[in-house]
């Protein structure tokens, strides 16, 4: 990435406080503090007060000498203590005078809520990074501009302008930590977190990150001890090594990391570069980079909070095997329903569960879902389960072992306090997360309350609680570093810059991976030579290194048998190649025809930001319509090749789909391995490669085709 102007125009002088110190700060100025509750000065003063933050409040405030019944000050300067944290709430264009006194004061930190800088385009960039010069000049670390601001519910500090901190009696203290680029879905977190019973230790607002940006306050999460679970909503990344570097920390300490991103799609990407001047890097290499490292992946920021706040409880799913329970058959049946379409499955409870809720169910309701309607509740209780019979039924099935988590939906039936206390009951004794579904709009406010009070959280959408469930179930536990294959390398002899595919392919060769029986020939005799030798029906294509898409242009033939018909071909393909503008071919490729049950593309992808990925897909023709990829960073180890393969949506063509052989998955791995190697050892030199198709029939593995470029 280019480095910021505000880099080039000063050397930064050592910060006046560390990241840690400015979430705990002693001294507080608010720069553009109103008595007038209506203006984010006035507001943000009230909530400081009514929050207590336990260090001194100075509202600053030119043309006021009392606010709220505080001192008010005309300047920073002019603050009788010293200042750790400094507000700015002001107009655009006082920003850069309050920022300077800030320098002249050594506060310790500026977090600047005012927006309209980067995110308005070039002059507001160029105001920006000037602030950016200023603050690091004088040692002040900036947070902002175009932000909400903070709050560190331990410390008692509230400086956020978010309305959701005026309606909360106290500042709802936890272990999630979260930090967002964007300032209203914070409150909308802290707001929804309230709701359902969530506590975060630091919620950080970060705005158009000129200064201080989300990795830092990633790293400060990551070393923070009352935070036990990290939440990230992110739109772009500044530095995607240092992010990489972080998501090993966070594994290492094994805090889990939840990310919800924007940016997905092309439109998505640049909604969020307009929204907070941030470069949304490309989705799929963000999510094999956060899947390599364990990370949870969400879709909205609801799902992150209520995904956040089952793992803050220690909750961990062991499986997709979701069990099911309902006062309702009919919603049984509907979550039942929507399992599969979340790649969540109904499990199958042992005999000794079985035998377990015989006291409780009827023999023909003793497998999932079950129904409550069922239920004995005239059977002995058991003193350590609360619900009577719902709670033993609850509590049974969900210590099975193939049971990985449980979803329980709530309609408006009567007793939903006794239901309540058998979920609460039954989810406290598991360490397996429990989903509750409260279906029963405003007659289950009870039970939503009780959840709350319990801190368990609840959904009130199955769709939502099955989202969650199925990232919780998905995840992929963080991966060991892996070391590249001794032999993988470039050969010297290959030139720089597009490759023929006689060159791809000794680069595959000569890193282990094998192609089909092939010769280069320089003219139409040479190319009848080599269809002789190779003895059937062959391939014939045009080799130049002008000719990216062979086939686009009818620079290839296939099933060409006969010394005639090899001659015909060449002239044909020369004849193509001429009207596409390349009078002159290197020669062409000869290669043996072949029958394949499944054909795959394989390849590298170099990304500018979080470098070598290796992909494997459905290949052939199906390459644009199905668009079945995974990514994974290289080097990879053959388990996590394995994995890529199991998540393809095309597996079944691998497996023996309608009679076909099933296919040595392993060698393919091994292949997936071996690119992986050549990714991670080039020194970013190969800059692409594509195997398309690689063909499978059985044990036999061959890539029939490939492409590459090379700095």
């Amino acid at each position: 990435m280019t480095t910021p102007v505000s880099d080039q125009m000063s050397s930064p002088v050592t910060p006046n406080q560390t990241v840690r110190q400015i979430l705990h700060p002693t001294g507080v100025a608010i720069v553009g503090a109103s008595g007038d509750e209506t203006k984010w000065g006035g507001r943000l003063l009230r909530y400081m007060m009514k929050h207590q933050h336990n260090g001194p409040i100075y509202p600053i405030n030119a043309r006021a000498t009392e606010l709220l019944g505080l001192p008010a000050y005309q300047s920073v300067k002019d603050c009788p203590g010293p200042v750790d944290l400094a507000i700015l709430l002001l107009p655009r264009e006082h920003i850069k005078a309050a920022l300077e006194d800030c320098v002249a004061k050594k506060v310790g930190c500026a977090l600047c809520i005012t927006a309209g800088f980067a995110e308005t385009g070039p002059e507001g960039r160029a105001e920006e990074e000037e602030l950016v010069a200023i603050a690091r000049a004088g040692g002040v670390r900036l947070i902002g501009p175009n932000c909400m601001g903070l709050m560190n519910a331990h410390h008692n500090l509230c400086a956020t302008t978010g309305v959701v901190m005026g309606t909360v009696e106290k500042l709802p203290a936890g272990g999630i930590g979260m930090a967002s680029q964007s300032g209203a879905l914070m409150g909308a977190m802290i707001s929804r977190g309230v709701d359902v019973g969530a506590g975060f230790s630091s919620t950080i607002s970060v705005g158009n990150q000129a200064d201080l940006d989300l990795n830092d306050f990633f790293e400060y999460l990551i070393d923070d001890p009352m935070t036990e679970v990290i939440t990230l909503y992110i739109e772009g990344i500044k530095d995607p090594q240092r992010f990489t570097a972080l998501l090993e920390r966070a594994a290492a300490v094994g805090k889990p990391v939840c990310v919800a991103k924007s940016g997905r799609s092309e439109a998505g990407a640049r909604a969020a570069a307009s929204h907070t001047a941030s470069l949304a890097g490309a989705w799929p290499s963000f999510e094999a980079t956060c899947r390599r490292w364990g990370v949870y992946l969400f879709e909205s920021i609801y799902d992150l909070l209520q995904g956040a706040q089952m793992l803050q409880l220690g909750k961990r799913s062991t499986s997709n095997n979701v069990a099911v329970f309902s006062g309702s058959g009919g919603g049984g049946a509907l979550l039942v329903d929507g399992l599969e379409a979340h790649g969540l499955e109904l499990p199958h409870l042992s005999d000794a569960t079985v035998q377990a809720v015989s006291s409780v169910l009827p023999a023909t309701h003793r497998q999932l879902p079950f129904d409550f309607g069922m239920l004995n509740h005239q059977a002995t209780p058991d003193p350590e389960v609360a619900g009577g019979s719902i709670g033993i039924a609850l509590d049974r099935a969900m210590s099975d072992p193939g049971v990985g988590a449980g979803l329980l939906l709530l309609t408006t039936q009567p007793g939903q306090e006794l239901v309540v206390k058998a979920a609460i009951s039954a989810a406290t004794r598991s360490n397996k997360p429990l989903a509750f579904v409260q279906g029963a709009g405003n007659h289950g406010e009870i039970a939503r309350r009780m959840m709350r009070e319990a801190r368990l959280g609840y959904f009130d959408s199955l769709h939502d609680a099955l989202k969650v469930l199925a990232v919780l179930a998905h995840r992929t536990e963080p991966q060991p570093a892996v070391k590249p294959l001794a032999d993988s390398g470039i050969p010297k002899d290959l030139p720089s810059g597009f490759l023929t595919e006689p060159d791809a392919r000794r680069l595959l060769e000569a890193n282990g991976i094998p192609t089909t029986r092939w010769s280069f020939a320089v003219d139409a005799e040479a190319a009848v030579k080599a269809a002789q030798e190779i003895g059937s029906a062959v391939a014939i294509k045009a080799v130049s290194a002008q000719i990216v898409h062979k086939s686009d242009i009818g620079g290839v033939r296939l099933g060409v048998q006969g010394d005639a018909a090899v001659r015909e071909a060449c002239q044909a393909i020369a004849d193509a190649a001429r009207t596409a503008g390349v009078n002159n071919l290197d020669g062409y490729l000869v290669t043996e025809m072949w029958r394949a049950d499944a054909e795959l593309i394989l390849g590298i992808q170099n990304d500018p930001e979080f470098g070598p990925l290796v992909m494997v897909g459905a290949g052939g023709v199906l390459v644009e319509l199905m668009k079945d990829v995974q990514l994974w960073p290289a080097p990879l180890s053959h388990a996590m090749a394995r994995s890529m393969l199991d998540r393809l949506r095309s597996r079944a063509l691998l497996t023996g789909f309608r009679g076909r052989p099933p296919a040595n998955l392993d060698a393919i791995a091994d292949v997936l391995v071996r690119l992986g190697s050549l990714a991670a050892t080039s020194n970013g030199r190969l800059r692409e490669l594509d195997i398309n198709p690689l063909f499978v029939a059985g044990d036999r593995i061959v890539a029939a085709d490939a492409r590459a470029t090379l700095a």
